[in-house]
């Protein structure tokens, strides 16, 4: 459906938990589901991509620590993206290691600034060994969530939490991918090898539509991209589908300004279809095209 309505390029999660319900062990089933995909993508003339991690996480994994243990996630994590490459990497057009990053630290530990920062460590370094194992195949891309970070109210307590914000969402993941250095508040700057240019595709996420020009920009001044390309994830908002029709019109005006300056390749938005208790995307469940989706395809209502 995708492919008729013009879509060139899908961004598809790997579901970790159901791929590996235990330690080392592979699901047959998972893994002929995804494979299949890939094939029918192909026919379909369409470039998938696998993003690795998304929010979810196995639960053997999380018992033991997860990303809170250092150790536990430099063990574990490199054996799954392992197992992916070498299940899918024929296949596939391009990889999606960690979508969001610093969500994985808001997931576990969003009210402890020294704890969250301890993830964001490991969570650097799982980048860091991810692309040590991917590089050289399918384009590997970043996925950061970006906002202008504002402070809630005038106090210098949300001062303080703002500047914050914004150094781990711009200083940290740019300077660390500009000269693998990883800056992160609270913590001795440190050095990571093989972690300076660690992509082939630079990729953020907006939430809000009208920030994606400037957000673009930010992103690009801060890496100094050097012959990378760049893509931008929308993710769609709450609401009436008339309000997220407005929204998608408002986006499709900012990259179609961006690409005249900057090496855009790809926007996606997100979700694509409805999920059950999220009803933001383009498509229902029922595979009915919404009036934000024929905004985003410019298909005509019939």
């Amino acid at each position: 459906m995708l492919a008729q309505l013009g879509a060139s390029v899908i961004r598809v999660g790997v579901d970790w938990p159901w791929m590996q319900p235990a330690a080392g062990e592979i699901n047959g089933d998972a893994a002929e589901f995804y494979s299949a995909l890939t094939q029918t993508a192909r026919g379909a003339g369409v470039s998938l991509q696998f993003a690795l991690l998304e929010r979810e996480v196995p639960k053997w994994f999380d018992n033991e620590g997860g990303f809170a243990d250092a150790k536990w996630a430099g063990h574990w994590w490199p054996r799954w993206v392992q197992v992916c490459a070498e299940s899918f990497g024929d296949d596939v057009g391009g990889w999606v290691p960690i979508d969001h990053p610093m969500s994985v630290a808001n997931r576990l530990f969003p009210n402890d600034p020294r704890r969250h920062g301890e993830v964001l460590d490991t969570v650097v370094t799982a980048w860091r060994d991810a692309w040590r194992i991917l590089r050289g195949g399918p384009p590997v891309s970043t996925s950061f969530g970006l906002e202008i970070v504002r402070p809630v109210d005038q106090t210098i307590p949300a001062e303080h939490n703002a500047k914050r914000l914004d150094q781990i969402r711009f200083r940290l993941w740019f300077q660390a991918l500009r000269d693998g250095t990883a800056s992160i508040p609270g913590r001795a700057d440190r050095e990571v090898a093989d972690l300076a240019g660690s992509f082939d595709v630079l990729g953020v996420m907006v939430r809000h539509e009208n920030d994606t020009l400037g957000l673009l920009h930010r992103a690009v001044d801060e890496v100094e991209l050097t012959g990378k390309p760049l893509t931008v994830t929308y993710a769609l908002p709450t609401g009436r589908d008339a309000d997220r029709e407005l929204a998608v019109e408002r986006f499709g005006h900012q990259i179609v300004e961006a690409a005249t300056g900057l090496p855009l390749e790809t926007a996606f938005v997100t979700p694509t279809f409805d999920l059950v208790g999220d009803e933001r995307g383009i498509i229902t469940r029922d595979r009915d095209l919404k009036d934000s989706g024929r905004m985003l395809f410019g298909t005509p209502t019939p």
